[in-house]
């Protein structure tokens, strides 16, 4: 198991996918510097999908100007034949859309990362971050499915300039960027993290882009860390043990709500809040045999993760290292 700490910034795995929440990231992508994966569903063709997100200012920090390009990727979840494209995003209360730049990968884009569907976009949108002790801002963002499609979709949201993904557009950020200029998706200098806007190319737009973001910040994280603690698994450390509370720790996004849940009722569950650090710990009763729990975290995004983790037995004897000496004859 890893030890509990807060996780450092990752570059993402290569595609949008869920995994079960042991010891990996639960919703990850391949997109860039992304700080949160939503999903939504297109349900009936030619109907608008909308999913609200909010950005508080205890989570986001604003570029110059107080504002934050924030990027917007959407892809066609794994399971479903959905064509999903961003119609627009808003401020909540508002028909007036925000002003939003569009972008389509091109198809080195979408072989690289692996997509499901070759119909997979972008946008970028200038938010505005209320200022410290006001509350969250409330945004949604409007998805339809082209050609009548419908089915489940992701919406991935990055930080445009953060190149290296640690939460942060900075000098470090803006240097790498100028020293992809004139890269295309095709060529090896290009990096997708440094491909602001998406379009597939490196150039004065990216930079535009990120230095308008230079000082931006964000502690919000797609990324949910779940150790057993090995005080309170058995004497193998095998995930079975005679103990009837065991300690869960790991790592979210700051203040994010954590919760167990048994599969099969089997154990009440318990429910913790993550420290400012994106830190917790948690004592969850166990029922006799086999526990199974789906763990569920939401945080002040409006993100919402996931996943199911390896099962831990109660045992009133549980498996232990037997010392036999040898035999003389």
């Amino acid at each position: 198991m890893n030890p509990s700490r807060e996780l450092p910034r990752k570059r993402r795995q290569s595609t949008f996918s869920v995994d079960l929440l042991e010891d990996r990231t639960v919703m990850s992508a391949g997109m860039g510097s992304t700080f949160a994966i939503v999903p939504g569903t297109i349900a009936a063709a030619g109907q608008i999908s909308t999913v609200q997100v909010k950005i508080d200012p205890s989570y986001f920090t604003g570029g110059k100007g107080g504002k934050l390009v924030v990027g917007v990727d959407v892809a066609a979840d794994p399971s479903s034949t959905a064509k999903p494209e961003i119609v627009s995003i808003r401020a909540e209360g508002s028909r007036r859309p925000l002003s939003v730049q569009h972008s389509v990968y091109s198809q080195s884009i979408v072989k690289s990362k692996s997509l499901s569907t070759p119909v997979s976009s972008a946008i970028t949108s200038t938010l505005t971050v209320p200022k410290a002790g006001q509350g969250p801002a409330t945004y949604l963002v409007d998805v339809k499915g082209l050609s009548s499609t419908t089915g489940n979709y992701l919406l991935g949201f990055y930080l445009p300039g953060d190149t290296n993904g640690d939460g942060t557009v900075d000098q470090t950020d803006i240097k790498a960027i100028k020293s992809e200029m004139g890269a295309a998706s095709t060529s090896s200098k290009y990096t997708f993290d440094a491909d602001a806007n998406r379009d597939g190319k490196i150039n004065s737009a990216d930079l535009r882009i990120a230095t308008q973001n230079l000082g931006a910040k964000t502690t919000i994280s797609p990324v949910v860390n779940v150790n057993l603690d090995p005080a309170t698994d058995g004497p193998l450390h095998s995930r079975i043990t005679s103990s009837r509370l065991v300690r869960f720790t790991g790592a979210v996004t700051p203040n994010a709500t954590v919760k167990f849940a048994e599969i099969n009722n089997n154990s009440p569950g318990a429910t913790a809040t993550a420290d400012a650090t994106g830190n917790y710990s948690i004592m969850v009763p166990l029922g006799d045999g086999s526990n199974t729990f789906k763990v569920t975290t939401a945080d002040a995004f409006g993100q919402s993760i996931t996943g199911q983790i390896s099962p831990v037995t109660w045992s009133a004897n549980p498996p232990t290292v037997t010392n036999t000496p040898p035999t003389t004859t």
